[in-house]
């Protein structure tokens, strides 16, 4: 038989036992001094206990002693949708009666590290049942009956739980420090949230509007307790960007498979990992999600920033992150160096994107060519990203307008375009005119020519007044 003594010594073992799980920083027992020896006739037999389970996004690690907290370190921090299982321990495949000593001492007999792991010959767990937190961020398990339990924390719902907390045993009742029994047990596990981090990025390779851009996602995913439930990645594109294709999608360095592992939503703005891709995340743990995204620019905005943000969102948590590219115009105007300043069409350029070498050869690769229509060339170019928000040009006229030549140096000097702004360089072209040329033959042809002339006009007037005379004899 037992004593009250070491019922005593039973009763705390077992308070110690049955709330001090893995994860349950704080919780402790009342020590076997400080525990009133109740008889066991105190518990009544047939009683119903719950136990319920605070989870929040608090992590106060505030000692408990199975009664509510007050004030409730969690308020207005519960997370939603996360699961709990409940399992009865069992001896000898039969529920542990804590109506009585024998069963306490069973109770006492199981090391709290077996919550979760291998119980001892002769423990096995019942019939699980599960329960999922409400709006407040408390499950609660009710009309139990007196015994042992073990508490797991099974599925993360839509909450970033960096770790699950440890599974751990309730005992119903729980006794009390002042010898009282706890029918409604309140547990509080010390919770931590994950966090995730998107870094957005453009590369700089697009030179002129009409050129692909491309933009990179990449968000670190840390390596979860619980299975993923939900991954979604949108890109919100503005109305000065064309979208063209989803490059690619992978965990680290391994690609995933479009349709099977994720699927692109019907206006192409929005990625979500099916079931497939989700399994994949889980299994790579601590690792980063690339995306590739290609677009075009088609139009330049008053400041001549494009900016592109994208948002993450797993298992309910988002993040965001944004970058931009910088776009600018160059102009040249063609005219003639008369004083008309008339505009030249025909005229051919070179845009180049750095200075001449010193003998007047390029020093790099053609951007772009234009022909002058209306007496005009324009280019839209990209400048640089984030905030490099301005670009230095050289321009080389290779062909002249028709009737005009080539200046000596075809060269412009250095132009600075800014994003959002129109650089306007004016470019003139001379038209050569010949030297006034002399008359051809001597003084004295003029003369001869003009008695010539003066002989002919007297034959013809002879000829005329012999004509009449015939007349007027007739």
């Amino acid at each position: 038989m037992f004593t009250q003594r070491r019922l005593g010594k039973l009763i705390a073992g077992a308070s110690a036992m049955a709330l001090v799980g893995m994860g349950l920083i704080g919780v402790s027992a009342a020590s076997a001094d400080e525990v009133t020896s109740p008889v066991v006739t105190d518990i009544v037999k047939g009683t119903k206990g719950s136990i319920t389970v605070h989870k929040s996004s608090a992590a106060t690690g505030l000692p408990g002693d199975g009664t509510l907290l007050d004030p409730d370190p969690g308020a207005g921090k519960g997370l939603v949708g996360v699961e709990f299982t409940l399992q009865p321990v069992l001896h000898g495949g039969n529920a542990i009666d804590l109506s009585t000593a024998e069963g306490w001492e069973l109770a006492e007999a199981l090391p709290t590290d077996a919550a979760g792991g291998t119980l001892p010959t002769g423990y096995t767990l019942g019939t699980e049942s599960t329960q999922l937190t409400g709006t407040s961020g408390t499950a609660t398990f009710g009309d139990l009956n007196l015994g042992l339990y073990l508490v797991t924390e099974t599925d993360s719902g839509d909450n970033l739980i960096k770790n699950a907390v440890a599974p751990f045993f309730v005992s119903i009742p729980y006794p009390n420090a002042d010898g009282s029994w706890n029918y409604a047990v309140q547990v509080y596990p010390k919770n931590v949230l994950d966090t995730i981090e998107l870094t957005k990025t453009v590369d700089d390779t697009a030179l002129l509007l009409g050129d692909e851009v491309t933009w990179t996602l990449t968000t670190a995913v840390p390596d979860a307790a619980l299975p993923y439930k939900s991954f979604t990645l949108t890109d919100n594109m503005t109305a000065n960007l064309k979208f063209i294709s989803w490059e690619s999608v992978s965990i680290g360095t391994a690609a995933l498979v479009p349709t099977t592992d994720y699927t692109i939503s019907a206006d192409n703005a929005t990625i979500t990992f099916t079931a497939a891709g989700l399994a994949k995340l889980d299994a790579a743990g601590a690792t980063n999600v690339i995306a590739v995204l290609k677009t075009e620019v088609i139009e330049i905005p008053a400041n001549g920033k494009v900016e592109n943000t994208a948002t993450v969102t797993i298992n309910g948590t988002p993040d965001e992150d944004s970058t931009n590219t910088n776009l600018g115009t160059l102009q040249l105007v063609k005219k003639s160096e008369s004083t008309d300043g008339g505009l030249l069409d025909g005229a051919e350029f070179e845009l180049y994107g750095t200075a001449p070498n010193a003998d007047g050869t390029a020093s790099g690769p053609v951007i772009a060519t234009g022909t002058t229509v209306d007496g005009k060339v324009t280019w839209e170019l990209h400048l640089g990203i984030t905030t490099d928000t301005t670009e230095d040009y050289w321009v080389k006229e290779i062909k002249a307008p028709v009737g005009y030549v080539l200046p000596a140096d075809p060269w412009s000097d250095k132009l600075t375009v800014t994003a959002g702004q129109i650089e306007i360089n004016t470019i003139t072209n001379h038209k050569p005119e010949g030297p006034d040329l002399p008359l051809t033959g001597a003084s004295g042809t003029v003369l001869f020519t003009m008695a010539g002339i003066g002989l002919m006009a007297a034959a013809g007037g002879a000829v005329l007044v012999k004509r009449r005379r015939s007349r007027m004899q007739s």
